[in-house]
């Protein structure tokens, strides 16, 4: 039974893989359903990625249609009950099972994928209605087989899904009619009706041809078919006040088709502008997959648990580090909040906790509880009498390193506070931000990068100004910080929140379980940071070990193995002698919890989660969902729309540049490739500041989102690629755009390396 049950959580992960990776703007729709629909959506939407993408990915037109063919016996397969040994169909099997999806729905898509594929280029469609009806039969399918998965029985949100599927499938067609015009399909989907009255239809020899020598005419045609999906997505507005409120989430999918719909009104309807082609759905906004591996270490032949005498006790220290800003990144300082309470309960003195938060979310306009900072639904104020000791301009990794190091001649601002510590004293790091392969973040450039940091660390040891020092890092791909560099001689202990590869996560966001409340549109902590915050609060840390605190946050930042929905694989560095230790050495002890047990690690619910690189967007969708205000809305979306335009412009750019090193049939392959456990991330990390400072220099910032392709960077420097190859090659690729364009560049922000 296990073994049927991993299998089928590694089909549920391949669906939700496949819909982030090429499906993005749904991916974020399905994050807000509720969890009746949820599973089966991911399971439909990555069927529709399976069927949808057959004709692109095969190197023959007949491959692709074999592929659409096998589909569809597929689906009779899975209603016999007969297994196949594909992710999707497993979990669609299951969904199907479970729930009751109609067999005629999933036959009608695939049919008309089939028809589509096995059209002639001079079969072209006479009018939108046509158009309209391969929409309904592929995108609006989709939809009503999501609102069955839910139980949700109601004509008038079946209408009003006829219609967002509509828009949909007729905007995605006119936005993807300049990669169909690459493969000469680009008449596939213009009427011949449209065609005809904007001057681009041709007779010769008898047949009819559309061509797009007029530019003019191409936009006023493109304008005729939004005109269209406008006024399907108008009819569902109406429709809005009769959808059962548990079914609207389900119909989320108009927004991102609102968002590009206004994104053509802002180009004139010019399919081809660059601007576009970047723009907010773009291709390009493809995400890595995370790595499913299960990477843990030994901890074979560990020594027993050991207890300290208080008499032998040195200071305790605590450095705590916020690594962003804005209140789209609310959790990440209410996570650091939340801590400072946590160790100050312990009896850590203030004066021996050093706090770096940029502190512009407690009294932020969009802050429903002004002056206060919560990191739990149901949780107090964090944010009450926290030391600001560095914040805003202050908070630098340099000043991070100087405060670590004691060196007071080398801060910049701040309250002058260092980590004055003594031989016997022991040292709690703990930090909580974005992150990438080989980085963390700061809301100051430049970044941390992982070998200076070891190099701190280093540093410290020599300086023989402390006896143990604990460390923990939230942040995406964080285990990339100390994999492979990280020395175990230097009486420090280590956890992350995810290996070196794959995402951390957000969780009390708003539309998951548990959601914060109402008000908040925003993640309130992050998913490993709140499990061991929430353990040392419900722990007597006097009997708790660091090692069964670790094997707390391991299972409950896994969601209980459960990968699929949000989790990932707190991994482990450094000195692991250090585990049998009571873990008031380093976080106190709160008299309060004196009958409270040791963790027996005791069963928990699952907690929904959002992938650290989606939660800002998260947070915009909600501002745009609960704005009220028609220009507030216009803004939001166009914000949204930037922010997405910027994330395709970053991956297209990369792509482009593997190409341009490495060429088209290797480029991908060794960007993307990971070296074996136990590797540093790059073996020269002064060659990847350089060529990060290359790109940056003329394809603009990476941002809190591009620190994902750093290890892009590191296997260009692993490959051997000159800083002037670089060069040529981040000017070819980004030469057609201005990164200057963006808020997000170094003009505005400084260089990350």
């Amino acid at each position: 039974m296990n073994g049927v049950s991993s299998s089928l959580r590694a089909a549920f992960s391949y669906c939700v893989q496949q819909v982030r990776s090429y499906d993005y703007h749904h991916y974020l729709c399905l994050l807000e359903l509720p969890p009746n629909m949820r599973k089966a959506a991911f399971a439909l939407r990555a069927f529709n990625v399976e069927t949808a993408r057959a004709m692109d990915v095969a190197s023959d037109p007949k491959v692709g249609l074999m592929r659409l063919l096998w589909w569809q016996e597929a689906i009779d397969k899975i209603y016999a009950n007969k297994l196949i040994e594909h992710p999707t169909a497993q979990a669609l099997s299951s969904v199907i099972s479970e729930s009751k999806i109609s067999k005629a729905w999933l036959k009608r898509i695939v049919e008309a994928r089939i028809n589509d594929a096995s059209r002639e280029v001079t079969d072209l469609p006479e009018s939108i209605e046509e158009l309209e009806k391969y929409a309904e039969d592929t995108a609006s399918l989709i939809l009503y087989m999501t609102l069955q998965a839910g139980g949700i029985k109601s004509t008038a949100v079946d209408h009003a899904a006829s219609h967002v599927g509509k828009a949909s499938g007729l905007l995605l067609l006119l936005k993807s009619l300049p990669y169909h015009a690459s493969r000469n399909r680009h008449f596939s989907y213009i009427p011949t009706k449209v065609a005809a009255k904007h001057g681009l239809l041709v007779k010769e020899g008898g047949r009819s041809e559309i061509r797009l020598d007029s530019r003019e005419g191409l936009c006023d045609a493109v304008f005729d078919m939004a005109s269209v999906a406008n006024a399907h997505l108008l009819k569902a507005r109406e429709l809005t006040d009769t959808v059962p409120l548990e079914a609207r989430k389900a119909l989320l999918p108009a927004v991102p088709a609102q968002v590009l719909l206004d994104s053509l009104s802002q180009v004139q309807f010019d399919v081809f502008d660059s601007r576009l082609a970047r723009g907010v759905l773009g291709g390009a906004a493809r995400l890595n997959h995370w790595e499913s591996g299960i990477r843990l270490p030994s901890e074979k032949d560990e020594p027993q648990e050991v207890d300290v005498d208080d008499q032998q006790l040195g200071t305790r220290w605590a450095v705590l580090v916020a690594g962003s800003s804005g209140y789209g990144n609310y959790r990440h300082q209410a996570d650091i909040c939340h801590a400072y309470q946590v160790l100050r309960k312990g009896g850590l003195k203030e004066e021996n906790i050093i706090v770096f938060m940029y502190d512009d979310i407690a009294m932020h306009e969009l802050n429903p509880r002004q002056g206060v900072i919560i990191n739990h639904p149901q949780g107090d104020d964090v944010y009450a009498g926290v030391p600001k000791d560095y914040t805003g301009a202050h908070v630098t990794a340099a000043n991070l390193y100087a405060v670590l190091l004691g060196d007071k001649s080398k801060l910049s601002g701040g309250t002058g506070k260092v980590v004055d510590s003594k031989p016997d004293d022991r040292i709690f790091i703990y930090y909580s931000d974005h992150g990438g392969p080989g980085v963390l973040g700061m809301p100051n450039m430049p970044y941390l990068y992982a070998m200076d940091f070891i190099d701190v660390l280093k540093k410290k040891h020599a300086a023989g100004t402390y006896k143990e020092m604990v460390i923990y890092v939230e942040a995406c791909e964080s285990g990339s910080i100390f994999e492979g560099i990280m020395p175990k001689d230097l009486n420090i202990y280590v956890t992350t929140a995810s290996n070196a590869q794959e995402s951390s996560w957000g969780t009390y966001c708003p539309g998951m379980e548990p959601p914060p409340p109402p008000e908040y549109i925003t993640c309130l902590g992050d998913l490993y940071s709140v499990a061991w915050m929430e353990d040392s609060e419900t722990h007597n840390l006097k009997r708790e070990t660091v090692k069964q605190q670790y094997e707390s946050v391991k299972e409950r930042t896994s969601n209980f193995n459960s990968y699929a929905m949000g989790g990932s694989h707190v991994m482990e560095y450094g000195n692991t002698s250090i585990k049998p230790e009571k873990l008031y050495l380093y976080q106190g002890y709160d008299p309060a919890t004196v009958n409270f047990p040791p963790n027996e690690l005791s069963p928990h619910t699952r907690m929904e989660a959002v992938n650290q690189r989606d939660a800002d967007i998260l947070f915009l969708w909600h501002m745009y969902k609960n704005s009220e205000d028609a220009s507030k809305k216009t803004e939001i979306l166009k914000q949204i729309t930037e922010t997405m335009r910027h994330r395709s412009h970053l991956d297209g750019s990369i792509d482009l540049i593997g190409t341009l090193l490495y060429g088209p049939a290797k480029g991908s392959s060794i960007l993307n490739s990971i070296r074996e456990p136990g590797l540093p991330l790059v073996d020269d990390w002064q060659c990847l500041k350089s060529m990060v400072r290359v790109f940056e220099t003329y394809c603009g910032s990476l941002t809190q989102y591009g620190m994902k392709h750093m290890r892009a960077f590191a296997n260009i420097c692993n490959s051997g690629v000159s800083k002037s190859s670089m060069e040529e090659a981040c000017v070819a690729a980004c030469s057609s755009v201005d990164p200057r364009q963006w808020q997000w560049h170094p003009s505005n922000l400084g260089f990350s390396a």
